[in-house]
């Protein structure tokens, strides 16, 4: 039953617009393209443990983008890993007639799109896209896995039912130790009632998925939307208890030229120069208001088109390209940039940031 009122809230949800990338990955079901899988189909491939097996599933986001949280039983292979050095695809060993299913960001994201395309030009002509990607995923309450290398970047929230047992303990994460029924509790909302709902929370697994599932239905519930788990078989590093904690507050931490959604809307809003780094095609569906196209794929030789005085903003669809082009100028001489790396959902000249 709350997974049928989840999917309903989140498909009222899907109407605002700050949740707009969610809704089109709803709407887009209703039309599926040539090529695509759907939703339903992903779901069921996974329930029946075909992920890696007779199907193969390849997450063609950067990967640190695949270590927040992936498909599980997916394959981190960037877009541009494939681009730089298609014989990587070898040493994957999928058999040429094997099914094999791209995805990214969403449908906003073009990087699975481009990968498929990639691989048939290799000779797997069965490759398709799952379009609504992480979104469409999320909307059908399935599970992200993240990497241990996510967890050592720290700023991250884990929370481990199995309360007095060793646990992922680090100094640069916080980790909760509270028993299920604690957390669908008073004691529970009272722990996390201060904590930013786009705070990135990893449940900590110890060998049953129904449990790990359970645990996130109810951080679902409690509006927290940034999810994912972990195997603790997975971390390579000493276990420990984790100190008992009353309150638990995060706040984002930035990277070098990150630029919060808040302050994209205020450039976009105060006429500041923004860079589209999108194919022409994208942007041309919807942008901005007053954005310049030069997509990712001509920066190299199209850079100087871009302006030296005064601040540059950069986006994209996913912050993929965002922090590439961030990359290239950068390595170009320019030091007035800074780049939005959030999902971003444009139908002209009206966008939506999620981040």
């Amino acid at each position: 039953m709350k997974r049928f009122i989840m999917a309903a809230v989140i498909g009222a949800a899907s109407l605002s617009a700050f949740t707009a990338s969610t809704g089109s990955a709803a709407a887009a079901e209703q039309v599926v393209e040539a090529g695509e899988v759907t939703n339903e189909q992903m779901v069921q491939y996974y329930s029946k443990g075909a992920f890696g097996k007779t199907i193969w599933v390849i997450d063609s986001r950067p990967a640190n983008k695949y270590n927040t949280g992936h498909l599980p039983g997916a394959i981190s292979l960037p877009l541009d890993v494939l681009k730089k050095d298609p014989a990587t695809v070898e040493k994957l060993a999928i058999p040429k007639t094997g099914k094999v299913i791209f995805y990214c960001a969403g449908r906003e994201c073009t990087l699975s799109v481009d990968s498929a395309r990639l691989f048939k030009e290799l000779g797997y002509p069965d490759s398709l896209v799952y379009r609504n990607g992480v979104p469409g995923w999320n909307q059908k309450m399935q599970p992200l896995l993240a990497e241990e290398p996510f967890l050592k970047k720290g700023n991250v929230i884990l929370i481990d039912t199995a309360v007095g047992k060793e646990t992922v303990v680090t100094a640069s994460n916080k980790t909760i130790q509270i028993s299920l029924d604690d957390l669908k509790g008073d004691k529970g909302k009272s722990l996390l009632a201060a904590l930013s709902k786009n705070a990135p929370l990893v449940v900590i697994g110890r060998g049953e998925m129904d449990s790990v599932n359970s645990v996130l239905e109810e951080l679902r519930d409690l509006e927290f939307r940034r999810l994912s788990y972990f195997p603790l078989t997975a971390w390579k590093e000493q276990l420990a208890v984790a100190p008992p904690l009353t309150k638990v507050t995060w706040a984002h931490v930035y990277g070098p030229g990150q630029v919060s959604p808040k302050a994209f809307e205020a450039a976009v809003a105060s006429g500041q120069y923004i860079l589209d780094v999108r194919p022409a095609a994208d942007y041309a569906r919807g942008h901005f208001k007053g954005a310049v196209n030069i997509p990712i794929e001509e920066m190299e030789k199209e850079y100087v088109k871009v302006r030296k005085e005064g601040e540059v903003f950069i986006s994209c669809a996913t912050g993929a390209k965002s922090q590439k082009a961030y990359d290239i100028l950068s390595r170009k001489g320019y030091s007035n940039l800074s780049y939005l790396d959030a999902e971003v959902s444009c139908k002209g000249e009206l966008c939506s940031i999620k981040e």
